[in-house]
Formats: structure tokens, C-alpha cells, sequence
């Protein structure tokens, strides 16, 4: 159950979730751009040649951010309540 209270004391709380959220989202757009901009580089230079550990470091690099970031925010958005 929400619960909505019109207490001006919650305000600066509100304001910050909401600063919060519009600054993952922005980082969000920048990580997808970036990986849509290299993905014909990373497929012709990664992908096509012999697996090696430096292939496999590259990958687990570039991908940890990108694939546990939605679970992230759906399990914060679930969790968030206003007072």
C-alpha cells in the first residue's frame, strides 16, 4: 500500500529520489549509446576471433555493469516508498 502524505518535511527526500532516478537513467542512456555506437567493433574484433583469456577479461568487463543494471532498479523501484 502507498502511502501520500503533503508533509513540506518529506519534500527534500522526494526531490532527491527524484534527482536520483533521473541521473540512472541518464547513465543508462550513455552505457546503451556507447554499447550500440561499438557493438559492429566489438562483433568484427572480439566476437569472430580465438577465444583467449584476454577475450574472456573483455567481456566480463564490459558486460558486468550493463546486464545486473535492470535488476537493480527494478528491485529499488519495488522497495521505494514516500512518506
Amino acid at each position: 500500500m502507498t502511502i501520500v502524505s503533503n508533509d513540506p518535511s518529506s519534500w527534500p527526500i522526494i526531490n532527491s529520489n527524484i534527482f536520483f532516478t533521473y541521473w540512472a537513467v541518464a547513465a543508462s542512456v550513455v552505457v546503451v549509446y556507447d554499447w550500440a555506437l561499438t557493438l559492429g567493433q566489438e562483433i568484427e574484433l572480439i566476437w569472430r576471433q580465438r577465444w583467449s583469456l584476454m577475450t574472456m577479461l573483455y567481456l566480463v568487463i564490459r558486460y558486468i555493469g550493463i546486464v545486473p543494471h535492470p535488476v537493480v532498479s527494478v528491485l529499488r523501484t519495488s522497495h521505494t516508498r514516500c512518506v
